[in-house]
C-alpha cells in the first residue's frame, strides 16, 4: 500500500484533550513541526484509524484538520525562521540518539 503525507493541525484549548491528541499523533508516527502542527505519513486504513481515535477525544468546540499533501509538494514548502527537518518528518532520515 502507498503511504501519503499529511499535515495535522489543531486548535484545542483543553490541556487534557490536547495531550491526548498529541499522544495519538505521536503513536501514529507523526512529528511535531509547530506547537499545534504535526506531519507524517499514513496508509488509508491507518488514516481511518487515526481519525476515529481523534474523533473519540476531541470536543465539539475543538478543531482538527488532517491535510493531504503530495511528496513533491511537501518538498517545496517555504519556511521562514526556525524550520524543521523535512527528511526526518517524512521518515526518510532516522532519528539520532545522542
Amino acid at each position: 500500500m502507498k503511504a501519503n503525507s499529511y499535515y495535522a493541525i489543531y486548535d484545542i484549548s483543553d490541556n487534557l484533550v490536547r495531550s491526548n491528541v498529541i499522544r495519538i499523533l505521536k503513536n501514529a508516527g507523526f512529528v511535531r513541526i509547530q506547537k499545534s502542527a504535526f506531519c507524517g505519513t499514513l496508509v488509508n486504513q491507518k488514516k481511518k484509524d487515526l481519525l476515529e481515535d481523534i474523533k473519540r477525544v476531541i470536543k465539539d468546540e475543538d478543531s482538527f484538520y488532517l491535510i493531504l499533501t503530495c511528496q513533491q509538494c511537501f518538498g517545496r514548502i517555504s519556511v521562514l525562521g526556525k524550520g524543521f527537518d523535512a527528511q526526518y518528518a517524512t521518515g526518510k532520515r532516522p532519528a539520532e540518539v545522542l
